[in-house]
């Protein structure tokens, strides 16, 4: 707690005491800071005078920070969050605790990604490098009315750096600890009297973080690289046509989750409870738990591709967008669930094929109007071929038969061999189609008073094609697994017409502030749970049981921006309180035949109030200070229906929540989970940084040193009735990255060593249950920042 109030009060003193400390002593000769632009309005506008709560990273700062990866994006962004994750299919960002972490492809994320215009229709196409951008914008609060696709909870925007006129060249490798290496370049110049180009290509390498003590092999790690080019032709002033073409692939062995506790008699003291530790021999548990003991693949094959065409017109004074984009995702992984030695399952595959395409047309009015507004429509259409298979004897005590080598008698006169496993096979086909119209407008009373009104009208359409059978060679799996696993074929669609909207006021205050407040209705649009692997409730249908309901949230949130001391402080600070009608949320539900399975429910409603701020103040002209902090508190205000944990401690009182196990009775699954904690989601977080450079002797050569720090209060990461101890908190830690180096203008080089978390501090990414050990079991992800890192960079720019 001594820790928490002391990162409290740094960070309200450095956002909210720096306009003192400026005013105090402003030395003469301080630089002003440079102008952040932005495009959270369609529109590049200054960051002060845009009415969204945003945290923006240049790519200079990324650069220097030697961060070029979106899951890098948390450590400069306060309230912004990505869990750890087994496979890119369940990856998913969380802004002011609110994020959509699913495996199921027929739910779209709550925060969405888009690069240069264009709309990713799953989080994990955009966990690429963050190479050669010209700045990444996170919004936060609902922002689908102007950029498309679902974006209920908040927005990444990433934006590339175009070509230009003048040759240039950029250049920067580094090599760090685990045999990392990052090596990535651009050029970019004319092509002809009225085209420029620009081409970028980057590799990242790194050794794996766990290993595996069975076979020696190391997985988590990196092996990533791709392309991207562009073409932009400007004939006349009026016209100007940008095109972008990308490819990238990754082949990574990952995302295999190490012990952080195993299941004992205290937490599960069932005589007949198997005991995952008993079986995989001697790896450790922790928190610096970096081994496992396994048998099955594991691996994550992915790519990445697209390309889109952006024409902007000048209609007089107004400017007529088209932006027109194709992208493709294939990707493929497999990891060892059962974390045994055991084939318990050893084949947990998913697979996906996605294609979308994207068309937006938009209508941009001049600034000097009594009204100015973006206008525009949007056609978005996408398919999605998935298919998973589970291949396995699905319970430890059945594959210690196997392994033992005894047959199974299933039913009478049914025996299974020794030698076949369970299995199945579900391959589904998910397709969305969106069309909008949509709009904001200042109506600008005064030259400093203005109303602020904006609506998307949007028609969203999903299907699903449906299939589960038995893996060939293994379809006994219905005698033990149940209906949960039995064959199951299906065709499934939904539509929804919905109205988002926005309103507020925005009042300019002093030299360069700026007053708003504003209340948006977003959206998140219907989908499907093709996960499926629960017994569907006698008197449903499949149809009607994988139907998920709209996610709708309704939004207030008012702030302060300025720019103070001749541009020497920078401030933006919000506040907001946020309702999530019908959140959609990914549970885990245990089954009558033992087994757990993933599945999404709709929660009543979720709650997600705080404040946020940062500061960036240039102290000297040598000397950049910067702090930020947010403070969240997100919980389900209605949740009756949330899944019962299968890692809690025992308990055994008839009656109670999610019990009892042993007082006789069947196990409940679900509790009401109103009034708890929303799962991965810090009430704290927040960072303080310092930039200074100064001039070595002869002038020559400039010094520099950059400093960051990151803090997360404690997190919770899963949901447990009150009175169940939850073993899934990942206490609170902060987090030091440090680096100096040399660097000449004229030579156009810079030489650098960094250290990432200085003091080593051990941390998880999350926790959850540990799949096919008893009760108490907890598993971890860990990641390269939860361990002590070292390395040198160069860099040319020419």
């Amino acid at each position: 707690m001594g820790a928490n109030r002391s990162f409290l009060f740094a960070s309200v003193a450095v956002t909210f005491g720096l306009a003192g400390a400026a005013r105090a002593a402003i030395p003469p000769a301080a630089a002003q800071l440079d102008e952040v632009v932005v495009t959270a309005t369609r529109r590049a506008e200054n960051l002060i005078d845009v009415p969204v709560s945003a945290a923006v990273a240049s790519g200079q700062t990324l650069e220097r920070l030697n961060l070029n990866s979106a899951e890098d994006l948390p450590r400069l962004a306060p309230g912004l969050t990505i869990a750890g994750y087994n496979t890119p299919r369940g990856a998913g960002f969380k802004v002011r605790g609110i994020g959509t972490n699913v495996f199921a492809d027929g739910i779209e994320q709550s925060v969405g990604t888009v690069v240069d215009g264009i709309p990713l229709a799953r989080a994990g196409q955009g966990l690429a490098d963050l190479i050669d951008v010209d700045h990444v914008e996170v919004l936060r609060g609902p922002q689908g009315l102007l950029f498309g696709r679902n974006a209920s909870a908040g927005l990444i925007n990433i934006v590339t750096r175009l070509p230009t006129m003048t040759p240039s060249l950029a250049a920067d490798v580094s090599y760090g600890s685990g045999n990392q290496v990052k090596a990535a370049g651009s050029v970019s110049g004319p092509v002809s009297k009225d085209v420029q180009g620009r081409l970028t290509a980057y590799l990242t390498k790194e050794d794996g973080l766990v290993h595996n003590i069975g076979t020696g092999k190391d997985y988590d790690g990196r092996d990533e690289y791709g392309v991207r080019g562009q073409l932009r032709w400007v004939p006349t002033e009026a016209l100007d046509i940008v095109l972008r073409a990308d490819w990238s692939k990754r082949n990574n062995d990952c995302c295999v989750w190490t012990v952080n506790q195993f299941a004992t008699r205290a937490t599960d003291p069932r005589a007949s409870a198997a005991f995952l530790s008993s079986i995989t021999g001697p790896i450790s548990q922790g928190p610096g738990s970096r081994d496992v003991n396994l048998r099955g693949q594991i691996f994550n094959l992915s790519e990445n591709a697209g390309g889109s065409m952006e024409v902007n017109y000048k209609l007089g004074a107004y400017t007529l967008t088209s932006l027109t984009g194709y992208r493709t995702w294939d990707q493929k992984d497999n990891n060892d669930a059962d974390l045994s030695p055991l084939n318990v399952l050893d084949r947990n595959y998913g697979g996906n094929n996605l294609n979308q395409f994207s068309q937006e047309i938009r209508l941009t009015s001049p600034k000097d109007r009594f009204i100015d507004f973006v206008a525009g429509l949007f056609y978005y259409d996408s398919s999605n071929d998935g298919s998973f298979q589970q291949v396995g004897r699905f319970t430890i005590g059945l594959a210690q038969a196997q392994a033992a080598g005894a047959n199974l008698t299933l039913a009478p006169g049914v025996v299974l061999p020794a030698a076949q496993n369970f299995g199945r096979d579900v391959n589904t086909t998910i397709r969305v189609r969106d069309e909008a119209a949509f709009g904001q407008a200042n109506v600008n009373f005064t030259p400093r008073t203005r109303l602020i009104l904006g609506a998307r009208l949007t028609d969203t359409r999903v299907s699903m094609d449906f299939a589960r059978v038995g893996t060939p060679g293994a379809n006994a799996f219905n005698f033990v697994l149940g209906a949960a696993f039995a064959p199951l074929a299906f065709n499934v669609e939904t539509s929804d017409t919905s109205l988002s909207w926005r309103a507020g006021l925005a009042q300019d205050v002093g030299e360069r502030g700026n007053l708003y407040a504003t209340v948006t209705r977003g959206y998140k649009g219907p989908g499907f749970n093709n996960l499926l692997d629960v017994v569907i409730p006698v008197g449903t249908t499949p149809q009607d049981f994988t139907r998920v309901r709209p996610e709708v949230p309704t939004s207030f949130e008012a702030g302060y921006k300025a720019e103070l001391f001749e541009r020497r402080l920078r401030l933006n600070l919000a506040a907001y309180y946020t309702g999530f009608k019908d959140f959609q949320a990914q549970v885990v539900e245990p089954q009558p035949n033992g087994l757990s399975s993933y599945a999404i429910r709709n929660a009543g409603k979720l709650i997600s109030k705080g404040f946020e701020g940062d500061a960036t103040f240039a102290a000297t002209a040598n000397l950049t200070l910067g702090g930020s902090a947010s403070y969240n508190d997100a919980y389900f205000e209605s949740f009756l229906a949330a899944s019962c944990p299968t890692a809690g401690a025992l308990v055994t009182t008839p009656g109670a929540f999610c019990g009892p196990l042993l007082a006789g009775g069947a196990n409940r699954t679900s509790f009401d989970a109103s009034g708890r904690d929303a799962p991965g989601a810090p009430k704290w977080t927040g960072n303080l940084n310092f930039d200074y450079r100064h001039a070595l002797e002869g002038g020559t050569w400039e010094g520099f040193a950059q400093g960051l720090f990151n803090w997360r209060s404690s997190t919770t990461f899963a949901l447990y009735p009150a009175n169940i101890p939850n073993p899934t908190v990942q206490r609170a830690y902060g987090l030091v990255n440090l680096t100096a180096g040399v660097s000449n203008e004229k030579l156009g080089t810079t030489l650098s060593v960094f250290v990432n978390n200085l003091f080593d501090k051990q941390f998880a990414q999350s926790l959850s249950g540990l799949p096919f050990d008893a009760i108490g079991g907890v598993l971890q992800f860990v990641n390269r920042d939860a361990e002590r890192t070292l390395g040198i960079k160069i860099s040319v720019r020419r």
